[in-house]
């Protein structure tokens, strides 16, 4: 009988959790190395000929206040109190702004799909409609089009394809496309269809930004 990897969750993060930890409290020190440096070059003499700081904007990853915090701590010991002092979420985000995880996350996610944001071709509509009527899966269209899944789906509803029960599947039966003719965007009808006498053309949407993949939270487990 094969083991579910459900059933084995508390004995992996068993053995997971303290090797977390650890790395968890190596990445906080490196991280407190990293902002006693900050903090001294924004104390240093050539900069302390400015007329003070003024904390207009984030920067480098950084909120505005977690910078102000930086440098009004900067000095002695007083920036290690401040960090332990904080709350877990709030120690979290100021690693997550470190890391600047949001920059990670975009250049994964251009990495996985490089042609994220940029406009659809004629040519790659009149495609997008093929492959979709041919059966081809979601991971197909993504990879063929290197754009996420979503972007994938809002495309072919912008095109006037309602996807039904389509939207929510990894793979959908065949069916016949009849493409509209140049021109008439929106107005695209799978066969078998009749369309409404006065059908509204769908709305044109920008891709949304999908769930890359969980969150980096140490000592918490992926629930995937």
């Amino acid at each position: 009988m094969k083991k579910k990897i459900s059933e084995e969750a508390p004995r992996l993060e068993a053995v997971l959790a303290p090797h977390r930890s650890i790395a968890y409290d190596a990445l906080t020190d490196i991280m407190m190395d990293a902002l006693r440096d900050v903090s001294e070059w924004m104390n240093a003499d050539e900069c302390s000929e400015l007329d003070g700081w003024e904390f207009d904007r984030d920067v480098c990853g950084f909120r505005q206040e977690q910078l102000e915090k930086v440098f009004k701590n900067g000095e002695g010991d007083r920036l290690l109190h401040w960090v332990a002092g904080m709350q877990e979420q709030d120690r979290l985000s100021l690693l997550m702004s470190f890391l600047d995880w949001d920059r990670l996350r975009m250049n994964d996610f251009r990495t996985r799909y490089p042609n994220s944001f940029l406009k659809w071709s004629g040519s790659d509509d009149e495609a997008l409609l093929e492959m979709y009527s041919s059966g081809s899966s979601w991971r197909t269209l993504s990879n063929h089009f290197g754009r996420n899944v979503n972007a994938i789906k809002l495309r072919l509803q912008h095109l006037g394809i309602d996807l039904g029960a389509d939207a929510g599947r990894s793979r959908f039966p065949r069916r016949t496309v009849i493409a509209a003719p140049r021109g008439q965007a929106g107005t695209a009808l799978l066969a078998g269809t009749s369309a409404p006498a006065s059908a509204p053309p769908a709305p044109s949407v920008s891709p949304a930004l999908p769930e890359i993949g969980p969150e980096f939270t140490p000592g918490i487990p992926s629930t995937e």
